[in-house]
């Protein structure tokens, strides 16, 4: 019998012994009391064994066989057996016995066994039959999360920037300005401009979203609020660049430049085929009907490609090849901005890419002039379990939310240009 067995042998019957007088509802006997103490000393004989057999080195190691499974004698701290002895529930169980008191042990750790080396250790989640273990590795952990990527916002910082102090921004717009200036003799009758106002009234709107999180999710992962409330700011942000493009009126969102604001229309179909000659005589519209210089133009990426991939009669790309240059010069300097990580241009005008202006087709010209947006305050989140059942239900509410309007003061400075 290993050693491991006697020292669960010998706990076993005092257990027993214990047992017998409780179900009988009496106190232990003497008989049963000395009984016990045989037991207890026998267990740690057995620790002494163990301690003077490890002592002789390699020459007690055919003994420790005998007296064990072989394991003991490559283990520093003993054997079972003297584990147990030595161990803090052992000791209960003799002072409980000295006192004729009812105990309790307690897990007692009488050691692993040792690892042997007969099988063959493979790794993974099972071993294959017959061929020994399988340890399971633990994986490597990377910190941190990898997010989704959105394409980056343009649009709302190519626009005129203000804060709000209330639920509407009203301004007043010039109409009709007729101008009497004339030569005019000495003495005589100055002629007479006329000028007429109106004013206008841009409600403020809210966009905003939710999203639930456990709070254990909260306490044990810290950083998930932080990560939460970056995307949630976001998802806000992405909806407010949507509506300002195309944000429909009379609802609850910011009408946008796309979407009955008079913005003038350029059907490119004269210039079909060519986006490049479309956008010049879109911007050329706007000098010499609103006054104003365009300063930017927005395309779709479809049409970029189309725009950017443009080429002459000898199969050059215009806007320079992958290879070498601006169009006709030898130079290894890249023209184009977007290759290099730079904002593009066209026309010598700022160029930039996003989907955002809704589906391929439509180019958007203009000018910071044209609008301004408004922000009634900034961005708010905000955390809560007050909401519904989520109190009780340990759930936390997180909202991200921002209030803006649109106000545009020259819709003859933009122009929408639909590429054909």
């Amino acid at each position: 019998m290993s050693a491991p067995r006697r020292a669960k042998q010998y706990v076993a019957e005092v257990e027993r012994i214990y047992a017998e007088a409780d179900a009988a509802g009496r106190d232990l006997t003497a008989s049963e009391r000395g009984d016990i103490e045989g037991l207890l000393d026998s267990a740690e004989s057995q620790g002494r064994v163990e301690q003077q057999l490890k002592g002789l080195g390699e020459a007690g190691a055919p003994l420790m066989h005998r007296l064990g499974d072989g394991s003991m004698s490559s283990t520093a701290y003993g054997g079972p057996g003297d584990r147990f002895v030595a161990s803090k529930g052992y000791q209960r169980i003799r002072d409980a016995s000295a006192r004729g008191q009812s105990w309790t042990s307690g897990l007692i750790d009488c050691g692993s066994p040792g690892m042997l080396t007969k099988g063959t250790l493979l790794e993974g989640s099972q071993a294959s039959p017959g061929t020994g273990g399988g340890l399971v590795p633990v994986p490597q952990v990377v910190p941190g999360v990898v997010q989704t990527l959105f394409q980056p916002l343009t649009f709302e910082n190519l626009l005129l920037a203000g804060q709000a102090t209330n639920n509407s921004v009203r301004y007043a717009v010039e109409g009709t300005a007729t101008s009497g200036a004339a030569g005019v003799a000495e003495a005589g009758t100055k002629p007479e401009s006329t000028l007429a106002f109106s004013t206008k009234d841009e409600p403020i709107k809210k966009i905003a979203t939710v999203v639930s999180v456990s709070d254990e999710m909260i306490e044990d992962a810290p950083a998930v609020q932080t990560f939460v409330n970056g995307r949630l700011t976001a998802f806000v942000n992405i909806e407010a660049e949507r509506q300002l493009f195309r944000g429909t009126s009379g609802g609850n969102e910011v009408q946008g430049v796309l979407t009955s604001r008079g913005v003038p229309v350029y059907a490119g179909g004269t210039a079909a085929g060519n986006y490049a000659e479309q956008l010049f005589k879109a911007m050329n519209g706007t000098r010499g009907s609103s006054f104003v210089e365009p300063e930017w133009v927005v395309v779709h990426p479809t049409d970029y490609e189309k725009l950017r991939l443009l080429k002459d009669t000898a199969n050059q790309f215009y806007g320079g090849g992958p290879f070498q240059g601006p169009y006709g010069a030898g130079s290894n300097v890249q023209a184009s901005g977007q290759v290099t990580g730079a904002i593009d241009s066209v026309w010598n005008k700022a160029l930039y890419v996003t989907s955002a202006i809704g589906g391929a087709g439509t180019a958007l010209i203009g000018s910071r002039a044209a609008g301004q947006v408004w922000n009634r305050g900034g961005m708010s989140v905000e955390a809560t379990n007050s909401h519904a059942s989520y109190f009780t239900s340990n759930l936390t509410a997180i909202r991200a939310e921002r209030r803006l309007g649109l106000t545009l003061y020259r819709p003859g400075a933009l122009v929408e240009v639909r590429l054909a």
